[in-house]
């Protein structure tokens, strides 16, 4: 899992073959083991975690010992030990936090907040876990991935699929 100086934002996201991102209200039920040690090994890399309510409300972050930025339009701004909450867009908060924190960013937010951040380039570095199983909820539309973002690695293990994805290059006319 290389990560060059340059990654100032990373992302993480589990897919279903259906490209689901959750079975029966969680992604947990989609994470094979080989995908949980994935996904700690991504978080040693980060200095701060972002993201949105809907995340802080339904995942354990209880035990975190990472910086933790939560972006939300209904929870109450403030800051509780190391829970920092605030009423701004994930960009904005992604500034705050690099800014704090130094980089890597790891943004661990649900599939609309990671989508809205890759429509605008926001994330440096996409590490996508794809499984072959199908989900039933909250679905990921890959056109923003597969026109902003090229795939930078590939890695099977046990049937499951491991990819880092990057911005592309602006082409310069």
């Amino acid at each position: 899992m290389k990560q060059g100086p340059e990654v100032k934002t990373m992302a993480n996201i589990l897919l279903a073959r259906n490209l689901a991102t959750s079975l029966g209200g969680s992604s947990r039920e989609l994470s094979p083991k080989s995908d949980r040690i994935r996904f700690h090994q991504i978080r040693t890399l980060a200095k701060a975690i972002l993201i949105g309510g809907q995340s802080y409300r339904n995942e354990p972050y209880s035990k975190l010992s990472l910086p933790l930025y939560i972006s939300s339009r209904t929870l109450k701004e403030g800051a509780v030990g190391n829970k920092f909450i605030f009423n701004q867009d994930p960009a904005w908060l992604i500034n705050r936090a690099l800014l704090e924190q130094g980089y890597p960013v790891l943004i661990e937010g649900g599939v609309n907040f990671i989508s809205s951040l890759i429509a605008e380039s926001l994330i440096d570095l996409l590490y996508i876990t794809r499984v072959n199983q199908d989900g039933d909820g909250h679905f990921f539309d890959e056109s923003d991935l597969l026109k902003n973002y090229e795939r930078q690695s590939i890695e099977i293990i046990d049937g499951v699929s491991f990819e880092s994805w990057s911005v592309k290059l602006k082409s310069s006319d």
